[in-house]
């Protein structure tokens, strides 16, 4: 094979290897990522951890851990309580819908998220 053929295949697949990585990072774990909505942004990364900022002017900033299943995102804030969605993904998984299942400081009603 010649060898510029070679190099094209060669640049092709690490390409496709390297857009597809983030990819396949979402297929397990469909959560990682920024997410933002108005006031709200949402950074959920891959070690299952979160920074959760609300407001832009004088904001309160949140960290801790997260976890789901089937159903159910648990935000487990560090110094405080777990605070519990269940979650639908829409556009292509990039929107995310978080609806309470109870009332907190933090989250009253469903809130529509929209991946960065």
């Amino acid at each position: 094979m010649n060898r510029k053929y070679k190099l094209a295949i060669l640049f092709s697949f690490s390409l496709l290897l390297m857009t597809g990585c983030s990819s396949i990072e979402k297929l397990g774990n469909p959560f990682v990522g920024n997410w933002v909505s108005g006031a709200f942004n949402l950074e959920l990364k891959r070690d299952k951890t979160f920074e959760l900022s609300i407001g832009k002017t004088i904001s309160v900033n949140l960290n801790g851990k997260y976890d789901y299943n089937k159903d159910t995102l648990t935000l487990d804030i560090e110094g405080d309580s777990n605070l519990d969605f269940t979650y639908e993904f829409k556009a292509d998984d990039k929107k995310l819908v978080l609806k309470p299942k109870s009332e907190s400081n933090y989250f009253n009603t469903k809130i529509e998220f929209t991946r960065e």
